[in-house]
């Protein structure tokens, strides 16, 4: 069984739509949706914007449901440098929290320097990084690229970085891009990535270029259209991802 998380219904709703046949139940307080996804065993649900959701849905799925891979999309922030436009695709390589540290007259200092690991398994130790599933991302981007291609639209692969107070401004979003090499900006993903690491489940995350991290400005967003190219990314790999990819 694969699970997908997402922050916001309007994140999955293409996904929602080809969920069947789908029941609704409750997890965790929460409306999880089951059924079959493009051939495979699936369950869906809402975290909530933010780490404190993220954390908790995935805690509750996991244990509730015992999936085999973590699905996580939505939208994101390009960082600059990233080259990636509004309604371009981001694969993450692995997750990062971006600010999970201490600030210091020297800069800002990540949890592995404070000696503080976020979690302690079989000898693992994670701080700030999480690694997506390397067979994940070799299954996942190409197909991902060619739905991006087949959109007139390009995808990058790298680390997200997952932040409480997103980047507003260009000044905020050049420091955060410096010191994580990160292409993307979110607000869940390295908490779920955190759970899956707890529990030994591979993760794979895409997230469509809602805005550029820059000086604000909305009329350049697009969350609708990048909520929507993630799902398509998502629909590519699923579709063609052998449903015995599932036991991996």
């Amino acid at each position: 069984m694969i699970a997908l998380i997402a922050a916001v219904p309007f994140e999955t709703e293409l996904l929602r739509r080809n969920l069947a046949p789908c029941e609704v139940r409750s997890c965790g307080r929460r409306d999880l949706y089951r059924g079959t996804l493009f051939g495979h065993r699936a369950v869906l649900l809402h975290c909530g914007v933010g780490k404190a959701g993220a954390a908790a849905a995935a805690t509750v799925l996991l244990e509730f449901c015992r999936p085999s891979v973590v699905l996580v999309t939505g939208c994101g922030g390009a960082y600059p440098g990233s080259y990636l436009d509004v309604g371009d695709l981001a694969l993450a390589t692995e997750e990062v929290y971006g600010d999970e540290g201490v600030q210091t007259p020297e800069g800002f200092k990540d949890l592995k320097y404070l000696g503080l690991p976020t979690v302690e398994r079989n000898g693992q130790r994670f701080f700030n990084r999480f690694a997506a599933a390397p067979d994940l991302l070799h299954s996942a981007r190409p197909l991902m690229e060619q739905a991006a291609a087949t959109a007139g639209r390009k995808l990058a692969a790298g680390p997200l970085v997952t932040v409480s107070t997103c980047s507003g401004t260009n000044a905020a979003a050049l420091e955060l891009a410096r010191r994580t090499g990160g292409i993307c900006e979110n607000m869940e993903g390295a908490a779920i990535a955190q759970v899956c690491a707890l529990h030994e489940t591979p993760f794979l995350e895409v997230r469509g270029i809602s805005n550029r991290t820059e000086d604000r400005d909305f009329a350049s967003w697009d969350l609708k259209g990048a909520a929507e190219m993630a799902q398509r990314a998502v629909k590519a790999f699923l579709i063609d991802w052998p449903q015995d990819g599932e036991s991996a």
